[in-house]
C-alpha cells in the first residue's frame, strides 16, 4: 500500500511579544527619519523654539551661569557692551500708491517722512506702516535700507509700527554693526547709515539664514500676487484712497490682527534676515515699558506657537478711515495670554531691571574714575595751581601744551610716514588734539622742530608731567575708563582748556562734529569754551575739566630787598656781581629781572666798600616784585633767583662762572609770594659746570 506523500505541519503565527518588538523598532525608526525629513511634531518645533529664544537671550545678555566677585550676575554680549536692548529693526517703509514726492528712484531728494535716518520718523500720509519688499524670480527680498523703529510718544503716530505695539521689527545689532544697511548717501545721512559704534563688540549671533519656506507659495509668488493681499488699497468707490483696514471692516468689528492681514501673514513666512521659531515664521520682538517697575523696560521674544497666529494691541482703533488713539493700548499693559490665539504663543521676557542697577554702579565707577583721571591731567598741566606750587607742564614752560593730532601725511596706503604733528598744512595750530608735551619731549614725531628743550633755570623739559598714555601710533591717547579718547579744546581767546571725557554713551556736543556728535571734525577751528553746555542731552554725561590761564598766571612774587656781601663792579678776574629772576620764558627783560650794582656799599659792617645792597626792605621799595598790576609777571611755579660774577660781561650765566642760586615757590594766588630779605655771600658761590 502506497504512503501519501501529504503531511500535516502546524501553522506559525507572531507572538503578542514579537509584535510589541516590532512595532518598538518601527517607532524608533519614525523618530529617527520623522526629523531627518523635516517631519516634526509641534512638541519638537516648541523645544526648537524656545532654544533659538534662549540663544537670543545669551546674545542680548551673555551666559546666566558668570558672576562678579561680589556675587551679582555679569552682563555680557550686546547688553554688556552696549548698555542697552538692541533696537528693532523692520525694512524699508511701503510708500503708498498715491504717493507722489521724491521716492527711493531719487535718493538724493528723498522726501521727509519715509521713516528713513538720521530720525526715522515716519508720515502717514506717505507711508504704511510696515514693511516693504520685492519678488525676483519668485523670490522675496526686503527693500533696504533697514529703518528703525520708534514709540513716538508726541502724535501717536506709531500704531502699527511701533515697539510697544505690533510690528515686524528684528535686532539686527544683534549681527550687525550697520543695522541700517544704507545703500545710498541721504541728506545728512551717509552710508552705510548708523554705526552702532565701538562700543559694539559683536555679532552676538550668527545672521539668519534664509529657510526659504514653501508655505507662503499659495499667499504670493509675484508683485501683483502681494498687492491684492489683504489689506488691499482701494482705487475706486466711496473708499478709494484708503486700505481695507481702514475701513474698519475687519471681523470683529475694529480689531486688528495678522489672522486678517494677508501681507503680514505671508511676511512673517518670509525668513530672509529674521530670526524665527520652530515653525519657520519669524519671531516677534517688542521693546516696552516695565509695568511693575516704573523707568524700567523689557523686552519680549515671542512666537505664535502652532496655530502661527496671535492678538496684540494696536494702541488704538480704526473705524469709517478714523483712528482712535488709545497710548495704555501697548504689550506692556494689553497684552492678553489668555486671548484665544495667545494661548499657544511662546514668550521670553527679559528685563532690564535685572541690569540696570548693575551697570548703573558701573557707570558711577567709571565716572569717578575718569574723574580722578580728569584731575590728574589737571594736575599735570598746573599742579597744585593756583594757591600752591604749579609742577605741572605749565610751570615749567610757561605756556599751554601744543595739542597734536594723528595726520597719515598723504598717503593712506603708506603707514611708515603717518606721525603727530600740532599744525595743518598752512601751518595753523591746531586747537583740538592732544596735548603730548604731558608725556614727551619729543612731541612730533616726524619734525624734531617741535621738540621742547631741556630745562635751564627751570624754565624748560625735566620730566614727563603725565604717564605715557599705553598704545602705539595713533592709539597712544589720553582715555578715560570707558576706553575713549579724551578730547582737548583750546580756547586762546578767554585762555581757557576744555578736557572732555564722552561719557558713557559717548556722544558731545561742542564745536564741529561728525553727524553722530561722536567725533570731533575741523581741528584749526576758534573754540569758545565758555559756550560748552553740560546740560544738553548728548552731553548730560560728559565728565569734564575746564582749566584756566588764571589758574596758574599771573604768579605773585615780592623779594623785598637782598644783599651779595663781597661783591665785584668791573673786577678783572670776576667782573660784576649781577643777580637774574626768571620768571617766565627763560630770557630775563632789562632792568627788571636782570639788575647789576651801580656801586658797591658797606653793608657787612668790615669797613670796605665791597657789598651790594638792592631794596630797602619795604614793600614800597622791593628788589623784585610781580603781581596783577605790574607790567611784567611772573609765572607761578619754581622759579630761580640767580647771583654770579659775570665775568665776561655777556649777561648770561656762562659755563665756569661763580654763582649761587635760590629757588622760589611763586603761586597764582593773590597776596602769596611775599618773602623777607635775603643775603649771599659770594665767598660761597661755585663755578657752573
Amino acid at each position: 500500500m502506497k504512503q501519501s506523500a501529504n503531511k500535516t505541519h502546524p501553522q506559525s503565527a507572531f507572538t503578542l511579544l514579537e509584535v510589541l518588538i516590532v512595532l518598538f523598532i518601527l517607532g524608533m525608526i519614525a523618530a529617527m527619519a520623522g526629523p531627518a525629513m523635516g517631519i516634526l511634531d509641534d512638541a519638537q518645533r516648541a523645544r526648537i523654539t524656545r532654544e533659538r529664544m534662549a540663544a537670543v537671550r545669551r546674545a542680548i545678555l551673555g551666559p546666566d551661569d558668570r558672576f562678579d566677585t561680589h556675587g551679582r550676575p555679569l552682563i555680557g554680549g550686546y547688553a554688556g557692551d552696549m548698555q542697552a536692548w538692541p533696537d528693532l529693526w523692520e525694512a524699508r517703509a511701503e510708500i503708498k500708491p498715491d504717493f507722489t514726492g521724491s521716492g527711493w528712484d531719487t535718493p538724493s531728494s528723498l522726501t521727509a517722512g519715509l521713516g528713513q535716518g538720521p530720525d526715522y520718523t515716519v508720515d502717514p500720509g506717505h507711508v504704511f506702516f510696515r514693511p516693504s519688499g520685492h519678488f525676483t524670480k519668485s523670490r522675496w527680498h526686503w527693500n533696504i535700507p533697514y529703518r528703525r523703529l520708534y514709540d513716538d510718544t508726541t502724535t501717536d503716530s506709531d500704531h502699527i509700527g511701533g515697539l510697544a505695539t505690533e510690528n515686524e521689527g528684528q535686532p539686527r545689532g544683534l549681527w550687525t554693526r550697520f543695522p541700517e544697511e544704507l545703500n545710498v548717501d541721504l541728506t545728512d545721512h551717509a552710508a552705510p547709515g548708523l554705526d552702532l559704534g565701538e562700543n559694539w563688540k559683536g555679532p552676538y549671533i550668527a545672521p539668519p539664514l534664509r529657510d526659504n519656506p514653501s508655505d507662503s507659495d499659495h499667499w504670493a509668488e509675484n508683485d501683483g500676487m502681494y498687492d491684492n493681499l489683504a489689506p488691499a488699497w482701494q482705487t475706486s468707490g466711496a473708499h478709494a484712497g484708503y486700505e481695507t483696514w481702514e475701513e474698519g471692516d475687519y471681523a470683529p468689528a475694529g480689531e486688528l490682527g495678522e489672522l486678517f492681514d494677508d501681507k503680514e501673514a505671508f511676511r512673517l513666512l518670509q525668513t530672509e534676515g529674521r530670526l524665527t521659531d520652530g515653525w519657520g515664521r519669524a519671531l516677534r520682538f517688542f521693546i516696552t515699558d516695565d509695568a511693575d517697575h516704573a523707568g524700567s523696560t523689557v523686552f519680549w521674544i515671542l512666537s505664535e506657537g502652532p496655530d502661527g497666529d496671535g492678538r496684540y494691541p494696536t494702541k488704538g482703533s480704526c473705524s469709517g478711515h478714523v483712528w482712535t488713539v488709545d497710548a495704555a493700548d501697548t504689550m506692556a499693559t494689553a497684552y492678553d495670554p489668555d486671548a484665544d490665539k495667545n494661548q499657544d504663543n511662546i514668550v521670553l521676557k527679559l528685563f532690564s531691571r535685572d541690569w540696570e542697577a548693575i551697570f548703573e554702579e558701573e557707570t558711577r565707577r567709571r565716572e569717578a574714575l575718569t574723574d580722578a583721571i580728569l584731575e590728574h591731567i589737571r594736575r599735570a598741566l598746573a599742579g597744585e595751581s593756583p594757591g600752591g606750587l604749579n609742577s605741572g607742564y605749565t610751570g615749567a614752560f610757561c605756556a599751554w601744551p601744543a595739542l597734536f593730532r594723528w595726520e597719515d601725511n598723504g598717503t593712506p596706503d603708506d603707514e611708515t610716514d603717518d606721525h603727530w604733528d600740532n599744525a595743518d598744512d598752512a601751518d595753523i595750530a591746531y586747537t583740538k588734539g592732544q596735548p603730548r608735551g604731558l608725556w614727551t619731549a619729543t612731541p612730533n614725531t616726524d619734525d624734531t622742530d617741535d621738540d621742547l628743550a631741556a630745562s635751564r633755570w627751570g624754565i624748560g623739559w625735566r620730566h614727563a608731567c603725565l604717564t605715557r598714555p599705553g598704545g602705539v601710533g595713533e592709539e597712544e591717547s589720553v582715555r578715560d575708563a570707558w576706553g575713549r579718547e579724551i578730547l582737548f579744546f583750546h580756547d586762546a581767546a578767554n585762555g581757557l582748556l576744555l578736557v572732555l571725557s564722552r561719557g558713557a554713551d559717548g556722544g558731545f556736543d561742542f564745536g564741529t562734529t561728525n553727524a553722530a556728535r561722536t567725533e570731533p571734525e575741523d581741528f584749526v577751528e576758534v573754540v569758545d569754551v565758555t559756550g560748552y553746555d553740560p546740560t544738553t542731552v548728548v552731553n548730560a554725561d560728559n565728565r569734564y575739566a575746564v582749566i584756566a590761564e588764571n589758574d596758574w598766571q599771573p604768579g605773585f612774587f615780592r623779594l623785598s630787598g637782598f644783599t651779595v656781601l663781597n661783591a665785584y663792579l668791573g673786577d678783572v678776574a670776576y667782573g660784576t656781581t649781577k643777580a637774574c629772576f626768571f620768571r617766565s620764558d627763560g630770557t630775563p627783560v632789562a632792568d627788571i629781572d636782570l639788575l647789576a650794582p651801580t656801586a658797591l656799599t658797606d653793608e657787612d659792617g668790615d669797613l670796605v666798600a665791597d657789598d651790594w645792597s638792592r631794596g630797602d626792605g619795604t614793600a614800597a621799595d622791593p628788589a623784585f616784585n610781580y603781581d596783577d598790576t605790574t607790567p611784567q609777571t611772573a609765572l607761578s611755579g619754581a622759579r630761580y633767583l640767580v647771583f654770579w660774577n659775570d665775568a665776561d660781561g655777556s649777561d648770561t650765566i656762562d659755563s665756569g662762572e661763580d654763582f649761587t642760586a635760590l629757588i622760589y615757590t611763586v603761586t597764582a594766588s593773590a597776596g602769596s609770594g611775599q618773602y623777607e630779605p635775603v643775603q649771599v655771600d659770594t665767598a660761597d658761590f661755585q663755578p657752573l659746570p
